[in-house]
């Protein structure tokens, strides 16, 4: 069985654990990873095919509200995790349309 995250699902590209970014659903079990933000646009346009993934729970430090929008997270919320290095970045997300805003215009480094 391949590892949890060991590819981009967008490019393919093979994933170390401590790159990329690990896209998790906590309430529905699933997780998806990329090797670059711009690859989650896409992804979530015209692929959408999560994987099922093992223990996957609310990243330790996620903020407690929408990293898009500073609305309150539902049970449903996503959370993006940048792995770099030994860092782990995680933002919090109400939806998968927020999560999508906040990628197209750049993330943390929106102008």
């Amino acid at each position: 069985m391949a590892k949890q995250g060991g590819k981009c699902d967008w490019c393919g590209v093979e994933l170390e654990e401590d790159q990329g970014y690990r896209l998790l659903w906590p309430d529905k079990s699933l997780g998806t990873a990329f090797c670059r933000l711009e690859h989650i646009v896409p992804f979530l346009m015209q692929k959408d095919q999560w994987h099922i993934w093992k223990d996957v729970q609310v990243p330790e430090g996620a903020p407690p509200v929408s990293s898009a929008t500073g609305n309150e997270l539902g049970e449903n919320a996503l959370y993006l995790v940048h792995h770099r290095g030994e860092h782990r970045i995680p933002d919090s997300f109400e939806n998968k349309e927020a999560l999508l805003e906040w990628a197209k215009a750049g993330g943390h480094f929106a102008p």
